[in-house]
């Protein structure tokens, strides 16, 4: 699949997703407040909401900077957002092309939305051309070990591709530190549990993350669901079922050079 197909059929689950967000997206709540952590300055300047969905995290950087713009490819997403806040700007782009000037921003705000780029070195380009000298990009990405446990139970159906293809940590600061950038970071494993397996599926296709946008993975049919059901219920703890996320958190400074 070629990368602007890939974005697009991106951008249509997020369209389907975008009135359902909100009811599911608490890990990603608690990761953007991480990400906030992040920043080596309290006000974020000019920021820039990078993957800004409907306009989860707009309230929260609104009090932390003095100059705000939302950029989502789902035009679904965007209309959520303008219902909120029908004061601020927002603009459908993109992480590979962002509708944005040279040097704009002092912050690039951009939560877990970096993952479903298909070409990582043009976004690190393309974030490095939009951030000011001196300015940062907060981001954080989800790696390979994501979801491992329901790549597992998947496995044991058929060997096709059920999940986005995550990178590893080291793919990542590479591509960035090559675009120019100072790169600290760390990697935090968060894991979610459910009561239920339906409920872990809700809650994963609830913020749009539900599979990845290729086709072609086969029907799932009464056998097929039960037959994953069951193996999932095998991981379950005392705590319930587990989800586990492998995130990336990293601060991206411009240097002043530039």
């Amino acid at each position: 699949m070629q990368p602007e197909q890939w974005l697009t059929q991106v951008a249509k689950r997020f369209d389907k997703a975008a009135t359902t967000y909100t009811q599911f997206n608490k890990t990603q709540h608690v990761f953007a407040q991480r990400l906030y952590q992040r920043a080596y300055v309290s006000s974020l300047g000019h920021c820039l909401d990078l993957g800004c969905g409907p306009g989860s995290e707009t309230q929260f950087l609104l009090e932390h900077c003095h100059e705000y713009l939302g950029v989502d490819p789902a035009k679904g997403m965007l209309a959520q957002a303008s219902k909120l806040f029908p004061q601020v700007a927002y603009k459908q782009g993109s992480a590979e092309c962002i509708p944005a000037e040279n040097a704009q921003f002092d912050t690039v705000f951009a939560n877990f939305s970096l993952q479903w780029c298909p070409d990582i070195n043009t976004v690190a380009n393309e974030l490095f051309r939009v951030i000011r000298s001196g300015g940062q990009v907060l981001m954080n990405t989800l790696l390979t070990g994501t979801f491992a446990e329901l790549v597992d139970v998947y496995s044991a159906l058929d060997d096709k591709q059920h999940t986005i293809a995550y990178r590893t940590q080291a793919e990542v600061e590479a591509k960035f530190r090559q675009a120019g950038f100072e790169v600290t970071s760390e990697v935090v494993v968060h894991t979610d549990y459910f009561k239920q397996f339906e409920s872990l599926l809700r809650h994963i296709k609830g913020v749009g993350a539900s599979q990845t946008p290729q086709q072609h993975r086969g029907l799932m049919t009464p056998t097929r669901w039960q037959k994953l059901k069951a193996n999932y219920e095998q991981k379950r703890t005392s705590k319930g079922l587990p989800l586990t996320w492998k995130v990336l958190e990293a601060t991206l400074i411009k240097d002043k050079m530039y």
